[in-house]
């Protein structure tokens, strides 16, 4: 039982990851308004305690947002945590 959930995490990190990285390749790549609110609100939840970790630190001063690129960093680390149990 406790193979499953673990195995259900490891989809529910590879899912936010390929969310994330559309979401992320959106600037480059223009999407239509409606899969544009879509990622919005998809990535809202995750972004904005990311955001606000952000703005109350060291790196606030960068102009560029980074928080992306945190929550990439994060769900690969979770990811890397759950396969390490599946094995």
């Amino acid at each position: 039982m406790q193979h499953y959930l673990v195995y259900t995490l490891y989809l529910f990190f590879i899912i936010l990851m390929i969310i994330n990285l559309i979401y992320m390749l959106r600037g480059i790549i223009p999407l239509g308004s409606f899969i544009n609110n879509i990622l919005d609100n998809l990535m809202k939840p995750l972004l904005c305690p990311v955001r606000y970790l952000v703005k109350h630190s060291i790196l606030k001063c960068i102009k560029v947002d980074i928080s992306p690129y945190i929550i990439l960093i994060v769900l690969s680390y979770l990811q890397a945590v759950c396969k390490y149990f599946l094995v």
